[in-house]
């Protein structure tokens, strides 16, 4: 009936009015970043408006400008998601490394693991805006810096000034390999694995097992066992 959806139109319009400032900002941000992870970045303003069912001029009053809005996303997609325990649990030699990376990939897939997470990504390369890039920069790059640096140590490397660029491309190859499980699952819709703890371990010993140093950081082999000449062998 015409005259009932008007009246919950009317409500609903009602609610939203008495909306606290911070709640509504927060929808508004909900809204946007399922927006662009559907849609992209070059998705205009009004748009957007149009789908939460407010004004454009709304969501300015709120964010100010577009570029405001999206490192808002920013923000809600990808640093809250971020744990500095990660950090602190990759460095923990307590435990055996391959145990850690197995820990370390197992959280942050639970944390990563989402169409909004990995489209957003794709979209923001895609439009040109650098979020991802600093992303790069502030988090997953030192990240994977230590994994190399315990790499040395668990293997009784001296650790090098600078991680070698070819081994930091090899923690890199790793770390796609993530990655790129999240573009078939939530970009391109192809089927993967159910079993995200086994696909972890088996990705992480693989990793581990290839892994060859760079010989111009890999320094002396002091834990190479001594071998005997022949004349010493028995018998």
């Amino acid at each position: 009936m015409p005259g009932a959806k008007a009246a919950a139109a009317d409500r609903v319009a009602s609610r939203r009015s008495r909306m606290k400032p911070e709640l509504r900002a927060g929808m508004i941000l909900e809204a946007a970043a399922n927006y662009f992870a559907e849609h992209g970045f070059e998705a205009q303003l009004k748009q957007l408006a149009h789908r939460i069912g407010v004004s454009e001029g709304l969501i300015f009053r709120y964010f100010g400008t577009k570029q405001n809005l999206v490192e808002a996303v920013y923000q809600r997609v990808f640093l809250e998601r971020w744990s500095r325990d990660w950090e602190r649990g990759l460095r923990d030699r307590s435990q055996p490394l391959r145990q850690r990376l197995e820990t370390f990939y197992g959280s942050y897939l639970e944390a990563v693991d989402e169409p909004r997470w990995i489209r957003v990504s794709v979209y923001a390369g895609l439009a040109g805006h650098d979020i991802i890039r600093r992303y790069i920069d502030t988090h997953v790059d030192q990240l994977l810096r230590i994994i190399v640096q315990e790499l040395y140590a668990e293997r009784g490397l001296p650790e090098p000034a600078e991680v070698d660029a070819m081994d930091l491309e090899l923690a890199w190859h790793l770390h796609s390999t993530f990655i790129y499980f999240l573009i078939r699952k939530h970009v391109h819709r192809t089927p993967t694995t159910g079993d995200r703890a086994a696909m972890v371990g088996r990705i992480v010993e693989t990793f581990l097992s290839g892994f060859r140093p760079s010989e111009a950081h890999a320094g002396p082999r002091t834990a190479r066992p001594h071998r005997r000449s022949p004349k010493a062998r028995p018998g």
